[in-house]
């Protein structure tokens, strides 16, 4: 797998590393089943964010994306934050591999929930959830048509790609976080596995597969 100059830097050099004690904000996504973890917090002066800091456990994408993340909104006001969009952090770090696209939505996803939380303490509760949305938003109607499908098991990553294709007719599965794509599976019609005997490769598999799928 070959990463760009760009993505090998922020690896090896992550900027605003780190914990912000009295955050204004702070965003937590993942699991160790889905192998990355990552935290953002922030602190907002005068609508704008004046420090972002991150602590992320996982590869040296999921590192590289943080931290260019945090460079990309510091400074900059909520609603430009808000504009902040996984394929802006890909680009921006020369392109990812596509089993690590995941990678930069589990970062701007981190960024959403630090501002929803932001707006939490805030009191304003209808922005909040405005940002965090529905968790199964995008499912389809054929949800229905397959709630009596067959069991779905981990060892079969292309029944499970083929029902979340179904179930989710307008989803993108590349704009998903492993995080989000995990509680996807779990909540398929059929799913009868451990959760815990989950993979990060075994699920970045499934997403490639969704997304074939999907391309068809």
């Amino acid at each position: 797998m070959k990463y760009s100059e760009q993505v090998l830097d922020h690896f090896t050099n992550p900027r605003n590393v780190g914990v912000i004690q009295d955050a204004d904000g702070v965003g937590k996504l993942g699991n160790p089943v889905c192998g990355d973890m990552m935290e953002m917090s922030i602190k907002v002066e005068d609508d704008r964010i004046a420090d972002v800091k991150f602590r992320t456990f996982g590869c040296g994408a999921a590192i590289a994306t943080s931290s260019i993340a945090t460079e990309m909104i510091k400074g900059k006001t909520i609603d430009e934050a808000l504009t902040l969009t996984n394929q802006a952090i890909a680009e921006a770090l020369g392109g990812l591999p596509p089993t690590k696209v995941h990678c930069s939505v589990l970062a701007a996803d981190a960024l959403k929930m630090a501002l929803a939380d932001y707006y939490r303490r805030q009191g304003n509760l209808k922005k909040a959830q405005e940002l965090v949305g529905d968790e199964l938003e995008g499912a389809g109607e054929a949800a229905c048509e397959i709630e009596s499908a067959a069991p779905l098991y981990w060892n079969d990553p292309e029944a499970i790609a083929e029902v979340l294709t179904q179930q989710y007719p307008t989803l993108n599965p590349l704009d998903l976080s492993l995080p989000a794509l995990f509680r996807r599976i779990l909540n398929a019609p059929g799913f009868s596995d451990d959760p815990d005997a989950a993979t990060e490769e075994l699920l970045e598999k499934i997403q490639l597969l969704w997304h074939e799928e999907a391309s068809e």
